[in-house]
C-alpha cells in the first residue's frame, strides 16, 4: 500500500514537472501573412497631451496642448512582405480620418474627404498619395500618423519565439512605425508574454532618437499588441509615447504624451479600385511619387512640391520655404507674387538677369546660366543661375521669373550652399513646372500695377 501511494506521489509529482516544462517552453511561429488583395479594416484612435514650445523673441515658449484624433480605413495590400527593406504598398479607402487641435486658447478641426490613397513604406520612408486630388499638406499630416498599419506586423521576428523570449527590433521598422524622417538610435524590443483566446501577447519597450520633420526628437515607448495564431496578423496594438522634440525654424518643439490604439479586422469586405489605379499601384519596382499642393490663401497661384519642402512663412504676397534633405536643412526659396504686365511689355531676360546682379551685388562672382523656356503649362519663364560667397561660405543663387498674360507674375528665388547643389539637383523645378496662375480682374490688376510703380520689373 505504501509502495504504492509512493508511485502515486512520484507518477504526480513528474507529470507537473513535465507540464511545467512544457508550458516554460511553449513556442509559437510569429509570422504574419498578408497576401495581396487581402483586406482589412483598420481603426485608430489618437491622443495627445502636453505643451508646444515655440521660439518667442527672448524665451521658448510653452503653449498647452491636447489633439484628439479618429481614423477608419480599409486597407487592400498591393505587396507586403515581413522584410523591412523591401517595399510595402496599398491602397486605402477612408471612411473617417478628422483631428481636432487645440493650442493654447484656439482649436482647429481637420478631416479628410472621403477617397482612395494609395500608401508605401520603402527604405525607411513613408508616401501618402491623393488618388482622386494631391494632397495638401495639412491632409498629409493629418493621415501620416505614428502606428503606420503597413509598419505594425513588421515588428513581429517572422520565426518560433518561447514565452518570456525577447527580440530586438530594427531602424527601418521603428522609422516607419512612428513617422519618423530618420532614426539615429534604436533601442525597442519586444517579449511574448502569454497565449490567450489563440492570441499571442506581446509587450514592447524602448527609447528612440532621430528627427521628425528635421527637429531632433526623444521618445520613450511602451506599448502591447496581440498577435493571431490563426489569422496570422496583429490584430490589437496600444502604444504610449513620451516625445521631448526640439524647436527648429520649421517646425514648433513638442513636449507630449502620444497615446494610439489600433484595431485591426484582416478579414474585411473588400472594395473596387479602378481599373487605371491599379495599374499604378501595381508598379511597386518604382516608388510612389511624393508631392504636395500649395494653395495660395491669397495670391491665386498653386503649385506641386515634394513634401521635403515646408511652408516656414505666409504673408500676403510673400511666401518662404525650407527644403530638408537626408533630415538636415538644404535650401531656402523665397516665392514674391508681383503685379501682372501687359501684353508685350513682360521683362526681357537681359533685364531680368540685370536685376540678379544689382540684387547680390558684391556677394556675386559668377552667373553660370540664364536661360528661358515655356513650361509645361505655356507661362513664360526666365532662369538666372548665379555663384558667389557669403562669409566665406560658397553659395549658389537660382532665380525665375514666370509670368502669363493678365496674371500675377511670380518671383521664385531658391538659395542653398554650393555643397549641397547635387543633393539638391533640381528640387524647384517641380514648382515650377507645376505653376497655375490665376487670372487677375483687369480692373484690380491695373490698379495694382499703378500702386506698385518702378517697384520691380
Amino acid at each position: 500500500m505504501h509502495a504504492a501511494f509512493s508511485l502515486l506521489v512520484t507518477m504526480s509529482i513528474a507529470i507537473q514537472a513535465i507540464s511545467l516544462k512544457a508550458e516554460e517552453s511553449a513556442t509559437y511561429l510569429l509570422k504574419s501573412e498578408i497576401p495581396a488583395d487581402s483586406t482589412a479594416e483598420v481603426t485608430v484612435k489618437l491622443e495627445v497631451g502636453g505643451d508646444m514650445l515655440v521660439t518667442g523673441e527672448t524665451e521658448v515658449k510653452e503653449l498647452p496642448l491636447k489633439v484628439l484624433g479618429h481614423f477608419t480605413y480599409r486597407e487592400k495590400i498591393v505587396a507586403w512582405t515581413g522584410d523591412p527593406l523591401q517595399p510595402a504598398r496599398s491602397v486605402r479607402q477612408y471612411d473617417r480620418a478628422e483631428a481636432h487641435i487645440e493650442v493654447d486658447d484656439r482649436s482647429s478641426d481637420r478631416k479628410l474627404p472621403d477617397e482612395l490613397l494609395l500608401a508605401e513604406i520603402r527604405g525607411g520612408e513613408i508616401t501618402l498619395a491623393g488618388t482622386a486630388n494631391v494632397l495638401t499638406r495639412e491632409q498629409y499630416d493629418l493621415v501620416n500618423i505614428v502606428a503606420n498599419s503597413l509598419a505594425i506586423d513588421r515588428l513581429l521576428p517572422g520565426k518560433e519565439m518561447a514565452e518570456g523570449e525577447s527580440w530586438e527590433h530594427d531602424k527601418e521598422t521603428m522609422q516607419t512605425l512612428l513617422a519618423m524622417d530618420h532614426l539615429a538610435v534604436c533601442d525597442v524590443s519586444s517579449v511574448a508574454t502569454k497565449l490567450t483566446n489563440r492570441e499571442v501577447q506581446i509587450r514592447m519597450a524602448g527609447t528612440v532618437d532621430g528627427t521628425v520633420d528635421g527637429a531632433p526628437t526623444e521618445m520613450e515607448l511602451r506599448g502591447a499588441y496581440l498577435f493571431h495564431l490563426d489569422k496570422k496578423r496583429i490584430t490589437g496594438f496600444n502604444l504610449a509615447i513620451k516625445e521631448s522634440r526640439k524647436t527648429t525654424e520649421i517646425v514648433p518643439g513638442l513636449d507630449v504624451v502620444a497615446k494610439v490604439f489600433v484595431t485591426v479586422n484582416p478579414r474585411a469586405k473588400s472594395f473596387s479600385v479602378p481599373k487605371d489605379l491599379a495599374a499604378i499601384a501595381s508598379r511597386t519596382d518604382r516608388p510612389l511619387e511624393r508631392k504636395l499642393v500649395y494653395q495660395s490663401p491669397t495670391s491665386g497661384f498653386s503649385f506641386e512640391y515634394d513634401p521635403a519642402w515646408y511652408v516656414t512663412a505666409e504673408e500676403r504676397d510673400l511666401f518662404s520655404f525650407r527644403y530638408l534633405h537626408d533630415h538636415q536643412l538644404a535650401a531656402h526659396c523665397n516665392v514674391n507674387v508681383l503685379p501682372p504686365r501687359s501684353e508685350g511689355r513682360q521683362t526681357k531676360l537681359d533685364e531680368f538677369e540685370r536685376d540678379v546682379r544689382e540684387a547680390l551685388g558684391d556677394k556675386l562672382e559668377t552667373v553660370s546660366a540664364s536661360t528661358e523656356w515655356e513650361t509645361p503649362l505655356g507661362y513664360h519663364c526666365l532662369g538666372v543661375i548665379a555663384n558667389g560667397t557669403v562669409k566665406d561660405v560658397p553659395i549658389e543663387w537660382r532665380h525665375y521669373l514666370v509670368a502669363a498674360n493678365d496674371c500675377p507674375r511670380l518671383s521664385l528665388g531658391v538659395t542653398l550652399e554650393q555643397s549641397q547643389g547635387a543633393k539638391f539637383a533640381d528640387a524647384e523645378r517641380q514648382m515650377i513646372d507645376s505653376l497655375k496662375l490665376e487670372p487677375t480682374d483687369k480692373s484690380t490688376a491695373t490698379e495694382t500695377a499703378t500702386k506698385a510703380g518702378t517697384k520691380s520689373r
